[in-house]
């Protein structure tokens, strides 16, 4: 992926305008007879109801693993396929979330033909693709900021849980 390209992505992601990237599918059998998948992939801008389906899934990946699945200066990092084999389930529920793009899950056929067909390479330029269509950006500081402030484990929740318990109870026998 070049420099070139990625620009292109950056600004069809200003614009709103689909992402087209050429795609071959090569191992056809688990396509249904009836469907054509075409010589390409086309990623739309990603709604929010997609974005609130992806987001905790990104939440899932540690951010030194994230930071490495980032392509820059149009290369993918030397450990993507360490990161796709501890991530790989992970990444292509991502990439399929992102290339539906709808309220409905889906078809599982479709994440069996992305798993017959990507190689390392191809599942690092969807997914890049997907967070560029995000909005890399601001999305980068939403993750931040919810790190920051997200009890992401049970430990959490339930510490969060007792709070607000103790809390009611503060302001009940304050008033």
């Amino acid at each position: 992926m070049s420099i070139k390209y990625l620009s292109q992505i950056e600004s069809d992601t200003i614009t709103e305008q689909p992402i087209r990237i050429p795609f071959e599918f090569n191992n056809k059998q688990s396509i249904p007879k009836d469907k054509d998948p075409g010589d390409n992939i086309v990623i739309r801008p990603i709604t929010v109801s997609t974005w609130f389906r992806i987001r905790p899934l990104l939440l899932a990946i540690e951010k030194d693993d994230f930071d490495k699945l980032i392509s820059r200066e149009g290369a993918i990092d030397k450990e993507f396929a360490f990161i796709m084999d501890k991530y790989g389930e992970l990444l292509i529920d991502i990439i399929c979330l992102g290339i539906h793009n709808k309220p409905t899950t889906s078809p599982a056929w479709f994440k069996q033909v992305l798993i017959d067909n990507c190689t390392w390479e191809d599942i690092a330029i969807l997914l890049n693709a997907i967070l560029y269509r995000i909005g890399y950006f601001p999305f980068c500081k939403s993750i931040t900021l919810l790190r920051n402030v997200s009890p992401l484990d049970e430990a959490g929740l339930i510490a969060a849980q007792m709070n607000i318990e103790s809390w009611q109870g503060t302001i009940r026998e304050d008033s």
